[in-house]
């Protein structure tokens, strides 16, 4: 098997969906977990490392 353009028709279970709380198709189905906004958490997932280069086109 080559892992060139044969191998991606093989590529159709679906790993993430639509997420009910920031609308980005990151939520995984298997964690359970959205990978933007970290929901089910209460908090909304941020990192310091994420903001620095928001703060650095100041």
């Amino acid at each position: 098997m080559s892992k060139g353009t044969p191998s991606f028709g093989k590529r159709n279970k679906t790993t993430h969906i639509v997420c009910r709380r920031c609308g980005h198709r990151s939520y995984n189905v298997a964690k359970r977990r959205c990978a933007h906004c970290g929901y089910p958490d209460p908090r909304w997932r941020s990192y310091s490392w994420a903001r620095k280069r928001k703060q650095r086109g100041k």
